[in-house]
Order: C-alpha cells, then structure tokens, then sequence
C-alpha cells in the first residue's frame, strides 16, 4: 500500500521557511510568495520529468536551476558540495557534514540544519532560492545534488575551494530505498509516474533496474552510470569517494576520514558525540525537521534487505550489468554486513 502525504499546498511553507526566519520580513513575503508558487508547479500543477542535455531530472529538478548552479553561482571557500545518486544516503552525509563542521556551535548548526535540500541541492527549486542561500550568515555551507557528472562545473568548485563528497551504495538496496521513497511522493499519482511506481514490486523493479524510471540518467540508464561518470573524479585533490556500507560497518572511523578532508579537527569526544547525534535512530527519534518527515527520506537504513525483495533473476540482472558498467573500474559493492 502507499504512503500517504498530509502535505497540501498551503503547507509548503513547512519546505523552505526555517531559514526565510533568518531574513527580514520584506524578503521573507518576497521570497515566500515565490517559493510558494514554485511548489504548486513542480508538485501539483506541473509534476513531470524534465530533461538537461539528455539527463532527465526528477520533478522539482529544475534544468534552469541546474544551468544556473552551473553558470552562475559559486560556492565559497570551505563550503562543501555531497554528491550522490538518489537514495544512496545523501541525507546521513549531509547531517554528518553539517555536524562535523559545527560540532560545538549549535547555534551554527541549527541555521545550518534550516538549509535544507530545497536550498541545498544545486539543481533544485527556482533560481531565486540562491539569493537566499547568499544571504545566509553561514560560514561554511552543506550543499547536495544529485546531477550526473557532466552537470557539474567541476574547475569553478575546485578553483572556489570548495570540497565535494559522493557517495555510493551497493545498487540491490539503492533500488529498495528508491521503491519506497518514490511511491511515497505526492507527484507519485500523476503520469507518468503512477505508472512507473507501481505497487506491483516484479514490474516496479523489472522497470527501474532496466531505466525506465529516468531518474537522473539518460534513456535506458540509471545509478550505475552514474557511478561511471563520477568516477574519473575520484582522485580530485577536492573529491572524497565514501560508501554507504563503510558508515554502517564503522561510523567513527569514517567520521574521522572526512573531517581530515574537510580539514576539521575532532577530539574524540566530539566523534562520539557526532556518531550519537547522527545514528539513523537518532536522526529519526529528533524528526531530522519537519522537512525530512514529508519525504520519508529515513527508513531502516539497512545493508542487505534486499535479499527480501529482489527475485534470483532480478539480482542476477544487476550483478550483469555491474560488471559490463564497471567492469573497468576498481568498484566492489559490499551487499552484506555482519551486523545486519
């Protein structure tokens, strides 16, 4: 059965408002109004796929925000960019980044916190939103997306000193996270996608496992190319590689790894406090604001469910197409930790 959303048009304000409060009343209604506007579209009048050079972008994607992200605006020196394919833990980075930045200045990390992905993520929203995120008195900024590589404007992010971390998940249970997500999307009632998130799991995953879902991908494609693109990055002085797998099988080793990169230094008390503030179980118990709730963007966060799911042919499929993906690359998916 679907998840069903409580979440109506005069509620949009509950996506983009918390940092608006930072702002004067003027740009809060000026800002507010457009926000507004932008959320009947992409969610309720207008809800569909549209497509940059060939990649189709989920609905909310916005080429012309990407294009802009692209053209237009910089990130500062010290601000941080997480990069990952959808449902591939894109929000646990950005809460653990947020959280090794600002470790013990919480007032810093609330504000930080009230950027959410409709501010964050480079390609979401409408171009206006980025008045906004230069107005925020944040000094070092958690941004997303979830573009392919060939959007990205890699040499104005490296020369601005900004840092990127892509991460990646074994593809079995990406593609069991994305099931449940999708269909939980209010878009999800409308063609096409009704038709593509179906509550019949042989034909939802026969259909996303082959590209047909166009999910940040070119026809017939999906996470695994993305992963291809990215991966000639991964030796960039400013690109961190992290998988999903190895912040479940040992979160203080790799909290330690990325504040290195991020050039933060941690005791070890502020390591466990980061390891306690960003467990799934904690980040669920506090509600990850209000935001993450319209999304169902939190689920067990498990390594290894897939098995619960996918049938013997469907595996196998994606075992084949890994290795004719990413044959030539040095990538091992992990599909199973002791502990799960």
């Amino acid at each position: 059965m679907r998840f069903e959303h409580q979440l109506e048009m005069n509620d949009t304000s509950a996506l983009y408002g918390s940092a608006l409060s930072n702002l004067s009343e003027e740009d809060q209604k000026k800002y507010g109004e457009d926000f507004k506007s932008f959320f009947e579209r992409a969610w309720f009048k207008d809800a569909r796929s549209k497509v940059l050079n060939g990649y189709s972008l989920l609905a909310g994607f916005e080429p012309d925000t990407a294009q802009f992200s692209y053209n237009n605006w910089s990130p500062k020196e010290g601000d941080v960019v997480v990069a990952a394919y959808a449902k591939t833990g894109t929000s646990w980075m950005s809460e653990l980044t947020r959280n090794i930045l600002y470790c013990n200045d919480d007032e810093m990390l609330k504000k930080s916190k009230a950027m959410n992905f409709f501010y964050a993520y480079l390609e979401y929203g409408p171009e206006s939103k980025y008045e906004v995120v230069n107005k925020l008195d944040i000094p070092r900024k958690v941004m997303g997306t979830h573009l392919p590589a060939p959007l990205i404007n890699f040499d104005k992010i490296k020369k601005s000193g900004a840092k990127i971390i892509y991460i990646m998940r074994n593809p079995k249970d990406q593609a069991i996270s994305w099931y449940y997500f999708s269909r939980s999307q209010i878009f999800a009632k409308y063609p096409p996608y009704n038709e593509w998130y179906t509550d019949d799991k042989k034909a939802f995953f026969d259909g996303y496992l082959t590209g047909q879902h166009k999910l940040f991908a070119k026809e017939g494609e999906g996470y695994l190319e993305h992963i291809k693109e990215w991966y000639p990055h991964r030796n960039d002085s400013n690109v961190m590689f992290v998988t999903f797998e190895d912040l479940k099988e040992n979160i203080q080793r790799e909290i330690k790894n990325v504040a290195n990169f991020l050039d933060v230094n941690l005791s070890d008390d502020d390591v466990a406090k980061i390891t306690e503030r960003t467990s799934l179980d904690s980040m669920k118990k506090a509600g990850q604001e209000k935001v993450d709730t319209f999304f169902k963007v939190l689920r067990k966060g498990s390594v290894g469910k897939w098995k619960d799911y996918l049938t013997v042919s469907q595996s196998e499929f994606v075992d084949e197409k890994v290795k004719q993906v990413l044959g030539d690359t040095d990538i091992k998916f992990v599909y199973e930790l002791k502990e799960d």
